[in-house]
This record gives C-alpha cells, sequence and structure tokens, in this order.
C-alpha cells in the first residue's frame, strides 16, 4: 500500500495513474476528492495534513508514502505532520518532492521551507527518497491563458538558462523509486534535457500555436511590482525574485542532470514534446 499526498496535482495526478497501471494499491490524498478520477486499485480519501490527528487512520496499513503538498507559508508545518504521522504508522519508506536548491542557505523560503523538510525526514528514522526536479514545464499550463489573452510571457530571469522538467518525468522517477529497490538514502536532481530561456519558451510555444509569442524580460522590481498588484503573498514574492536571481546568475542553475534517463531508461521529455503534447491548451481550446 503507498499512500500518494497531493494526488490530485501535476505530478500527484500522474504518479497515481502509473501505480494504478503498475497494479499498486494505492491510498490517493486529496482536499478535495470531487478533483478525483475513478482508477483501479485507487482508495481516494479526503485528508488534510493540517488535520494531525486525524493522519493516523490515513496511513494505516500503508507500507511507503509519497510526500508532496503545494506550496504554501505552513508548508513546513504540514509535511513534518505526514513523516511524524508516517513513523507511528510504521511506513517504511518515504519518497519527498522536493526542489533544486534547497538548503539552509537559499534565499528562497520555499527553497528553505523544503531544506528543513528533508533534515525532519532524515531524522525521522524511516528510510527516503528526495526528489529535486528543476522548474516544472507545467508551470506554463498555468500561465496558459494569460499567454493566449496577451501573447506574452513574463519573466525576472534575463536570458538565463534553465532545464525545465516535465512533471510526468518526476512522477515516472518517483513510481520507480516507490516500487523498486536501490533507491533508499538518495537524492536526485531532475531535469529535461536542455537549458532554455524563457525567450527559448516563447518562441516555442509561438511556433506550436501559429502565432508570435514574446518574452517580456521584466526587472526584478518590476516583477515585485506585478506580484504586489497581483495580490501574491509576501512568501511567494520572495521565492519568485530569488528564484529569477539565480537563473539570470546562470550556473548550476542551468546544469543539466542525467538522472531521469538513468532511472528510467529514457530521455526525459523536451518542452518542445511538452507543448505539442498541450499545445490546445496553448491555443486556448
Amino acid at each position: 500500500m503507498i499512500v500518494v499526498t497531493g494526488a490530485t496535482g501535476h505530478i500527484g495526478s500522474e504518479l497515481v495513474r502509473l501505480l494504478s497501471e503498475k497494479n499498486v494499491s494505492v491510498r490517493a490524498l486529496t482536499r478535495d476528492p470531487r478533483r478525483a478520477r475513478p482508477m483501479r486499485g485507487v482508495e481516494w480519501i479526503k485528508g488534510d495534513l493540517s488535520d494531525a490527528d486525524s493522519l493516523a487512520g490515513l496511513l494505516r496499513g500503508a507500507d511507503r508514502m509519497f510526500l508532496l503538498t503545494s506550496n504554501s507559508e505552513d508548508m513546513v508545518a504540514l509535511q513534518v505532520n505526514a513523516i511524524r504521522a508516517a513513523r507511528e504508522a510504521r511506513v517504511t519508506h518515504v519518497v519527498k518532492g522536493s526542489a533544486l536548491g534547497a538548503s539552509d542557505h537559499s534565499k528562497s523560503p520555499i527553497g528553505k521551507a523544503h531544506y528543513e523538510v528533508e533534515m525532519a525526514l532524515q531524522e525521522s528514522g524511516i528510510a527516503w527518497t528526495i526528489l529535486r526536479p528543476h522548474v516544472f514545464m507545467q508551470n506554463f499550463l498555468d500561465i496558459a491563458p494569460t499567454i493566449v489573452r496577451e501573447g506574452r510571457i513574463r519573466a525576472a530571469s534575463g536570458d538565463g538558462k534553465i532545464p525545465f522538467v516535465d512533471a510526468r518525468d518526476i512522477a515516472a522517477v518517483a513510481a520507480i523509486a516507490l516500487t523498486a529497490p536501490g533507491h533508499e538514502g538518495k537524492w536526485y536532481v531532475l531535469t529535461g534535457p536542455e537549458a532554455l530561456s524563457y525567450g527559448d519558451v516563447a518562441r516555442i510555444i509561438g511556433k506550436a500555436v501559429g502565432r508570435p509569442v514574446e518574452y517580456v524580460a521584466e526587472s526584478l522590481e518590476e516583477a515585485r511590482e506585478r506580484l504586489v498588484r497581483a495580490g501574491a503573498p509576501p512568501w511567494m514574492i520572495e521565492s519568485t525574485l530569488a528564484l529569477a536571481a539565480y537563473q539570470r546568475a546562470g550556473g548550476p542553475t542551468a546544469e543539466i542532470s542525467k538522472t531521469i534517463k538513468e532511472v528510467l531508461g529514457r530521455p526525459p521529455r523536451n518542452l518542445t514534446r511538452f507543448v505539442q503534447d498541450y499545445t490546445s491548451v496553448f491555443r486556448g481550446r
């Protein structure tokens, strides 16, 4: 039995699908069961990681757990609740979805939060695997309405090169780590096969949809003003700007990892394929 948290997100939903195809028993946790899709071997459960007292029952009988939540100000508390409940339920292995650059000195509040959870997991006594992916390609689906409406992508990353990674590949690595031996005690950096600037991304999407898409390279201050106007919370603003600053500087944020190919036995999806798979979304259909 594998418990999957965040089971209706970009990674979680694909992970649940892959585990179902493997005939693995899955207990999929979501705060909104209306978003659940019936699948073989999958038990959908309404669960809230903020309700620590309820987690023991949700994890009872589970052998392994995939741990991921959406980014939030209370992410550390939520995920630590899950780790403590997993230890009490005698879960033997936790695979945690983290982030590239998670560290105690990250300038990103999200990066620091992931690091704190990583430390809590390592100190729990449970076998662990940590996935540190780069920026998700699926983030472009989240801003697709703006791309359709305005024909623009805005970011403060300058000409920085980023090896965007498809969340479906992250889920595939998680599925292997949860079901095959030999992945315990490992950190996996997950990237796509090529490092691209946001200008490159705009050109690839524009070619797929048959009309120009412009990259608007904002300054860090312009990006801050836009995020403030949009009502983004301070922790999200600081995380977004910190990541953009790292990307502008280049170096480690542009490095390509071979982990996905090594674990899956195939190369990761590139952005051109990703956009082709979701062309209708970028056309607003």
